[in-house]
């Protein structure tokens, strides 16, 4: 009877938690400019993915992959925005903190949200799965975008197609979690 109630109590807190971010990035894509190189559309696109996986009752890490995009997703859209208001230093390492304290952020609400800590057992290699799924889905957006700025470079500077970079983070993104659901 406990362990009901307190099951309820954590989906309730997830949802809670879900619905905030969810609130707060649309809310941010209504009052930024509508055109970025790595728009607002890219990371609400990964939040939605993010829900609608945990709607589903699926396992942690294909989770963290979307997770991970969501987190470089969000942290290359904070990097346009200083970009775009000159905010100066060196590029890599403010997208290194970007990266950085994303995860930090997104870790933190996950624990308070329960999908990480003590009393979970979803672990792989006794990592917790959501981290795992995380750091692959984190690794492969941020390649999906440097190999999508390589194929602009390599077309003088246009995308081949529209929606290039989301379009090959997602297919990334999809694969990476196929494996991992055929997997774990």
């Amino acid at each position: 009877m406990k362990n009901k109630r307190e099951k309820k109590k954590s989906e309730r807190k997830m949802k809670k938690a879900f619905m905030l971010t969810l609130a707060v990035a649309i809310s941010l894509i209504g009052i930024l400019p509508t055109v970025m190189a790595h728009c607002p559309l890219c990371t609400g696109a990964t939040i939605v993915g993010v829900g609608i996986t945990r709607s589903l009752g699926l396992d942690d890490s294909i989770v963290g992959v979307f997770v991970g995009g969501m987190i470089i997703s969000t942290a290359l859209w904070f990097n346009n925005i200083l970009k775009k208001k000159n905010f100066g230093g060196n590029e890599k390492l403010r997208l290194f903190s970007l990266i950085v304290l994303t995860s930090i952020l997104t870790l933190v609400t996950f624990y308070y949200a329960g999908l990480f800590g003590r009393g979970n057992s979803f672990r792989i290699f006794g990592i917790e799965s959501i981290l795992v799924g995380s750091f692959s889905g984190g690794v492969l957006s941020l390649g999906a975008f440097y190999f999508s700025n390589n194929l602009k470079n390599k077309n003088g500077g246009k995308v081949l197609f529209n929606y290039q970079t989301i379009i090959i983070s997602l297919i990334a993104l999809v694969i990476n979690a196929g494996l991992f659901a055929l997997i774990f």
